[in-house]
């Protein structure tokens, strides 16, 4: 005697099969893709930040940024695709001068990136943004 299928009645278990364990690996794929965009974003930020704390430390003002040769306009040119306000973009201090030598030049720079796995809104409660932020601080020569 002969115990479980028959012969012929189990032609399609793969195909189940498959599509069973496709939902889980599309969803882990996009995750990942999720997870590397961010982290891409993130390091654009920081970089950012960073020229935008070696501009500052060589006394430039903090200005706009469509104003050329300001700290502003250094960090929207260094993250070229996020398209940086100047609300996105705090310096500290403000206008250098002579007197801030040896002080702390600080940027910080924040931006929303979106997200587009909706598993990931669920996992961050998000609205469909993520809020990533970075910081840089530099002595003033």
């Amino acid at each position: 005697m002969r115990f479980g299928l028959m012969p012929g009645r189990d032609t399609g278990a793969s195909a189940v099969e498959f599509a069973l364990v496709s939902v889980a690996l599309v969803t882990l794929l996009v995750g990942v893709i999720q997870f590397g965009y961010l982290f891409y974003q993130w390091v654009e930020l920081t970089h950012a930040a960073r020229e935008g704390a070696r501009w500052a430390a060589l006394e430039h003002p903090a200005g706009s940024v469509g104003a050329p040769g300001t700290v502003r306009y250094v960090v929207a040119r260094a993250a070229p695709g996020m398209e940086l306000t100047d609300a996105d973009i705090d310096v500290s201090p403000a206008n250098p001068s002579i007197g801030d030598v040896g002080n702390p030049a600080t940027v910080t720079v924040r931006h929303a990136v979106p997200l587009f796995a909706p598993l990931m809104e669920t996992l961050f409660g998000s609205t469909g943004t993520f809020s990533l932020s970075s910081t840089a601080v530099m002595r003033i020569e």
